[in-house]
């Protein structure tokens, strides 16, 4: 009887590891091959944009590709999973976060535990952050309601890959990933310092997300 959940918790971890491990493994790789910034960012926005296609792909069926705790909270708030579904799924995408960078520092010989010294702070990162979260959960939430789920991977992809380029925080819009790329000092990672402001304003920015869709898409009742 126990089999069916973990499966979702595990399909989480393994979902969320593997998407914190290709962000970190493209930092080092940029730094590794000398790229100049522009191109080490766009090395990294379309990883991170091809593996997402493929996680949500391959996991939806079986957790449904959440792999991001400000994607739980809605889908909470909205009643679409349990509370008690939504804790081990948090649980399962912090420790799948941390595990990620693990295997990132260790690709590139690094220490396993890292440390970032980059500094992610200022209004302009944060306002990034609510505008990065808002339009991955406000699509996410679209999506689900006019039954294109089949579009969700790539359209996530598309929008992670863009918010890469044109948001000035890079597009962390996950606090599971944020979380993760805490413990790396490669230089996609985050100081400690400013793990607090990003979260909060990614759930800010999911919170948006989600009274901006009940305005379009309200209840039948109430379009009547």
């Amino acid at each position: 009887m126990l089999i069916i959940p973990i499966r979702k918790y595990l399909a989480e971890f393994l979902g969320v590891a593997i998407l914190v491990a290709t962000v970190i493994g493209a930092g080092f790789m940029g730094a590794e091959l000398g790229s100049e910034p522009a191109l080490s960012l766009f090395m990294a926005a379309l990883a991170v944009g091809a593996v997402l296609f493929v996680l949500i792909t391959t996991l939806i069926g079986i957790s449904g590709a959440q792999l991001n705790p400000v994607v739980t909270m809605v889908l909470v708030i909205q009643k679409a999973i349990s509370t008690k579904d939504a804790f081990w799924y948090l649980v399962s995408q912090l420790l799948g976060g941390f595990i990620g960078a693990v295997i990132a520092n260790s690709m590139f010989e690094q220490a396993l535990i890292g440390k970032s010294s980059l500094v992610r702070a200022g209004s302009g990162q944060l306002i990034g952050e609510l505008v990065a979260s808002f339009g991955l959960v406000f699509a996410i939430l679209v999506l689900i309601r006019i039954d294109r789920i089949a579009l969700i991977a790539p359209v996530v992809g598309a929008w992670v890959m863009a918010g890469h380029l044109f948001t000035s925080s890079t597009s962390f819009a996950n606090p599971a990933v944020t979380f993760g790329r805490g413990f790396t000092d490669a230089i996609s990672g985050i100081h400690w310092d400013s793990v607090p402001g990003f979260v909060a304003f990614q759930i800010l920015g999911a919170l948006l997300a989600l009274a901006v869709f009940l305005f379009f898409y309200p209840t039948i009742k109430e379009q009547k």
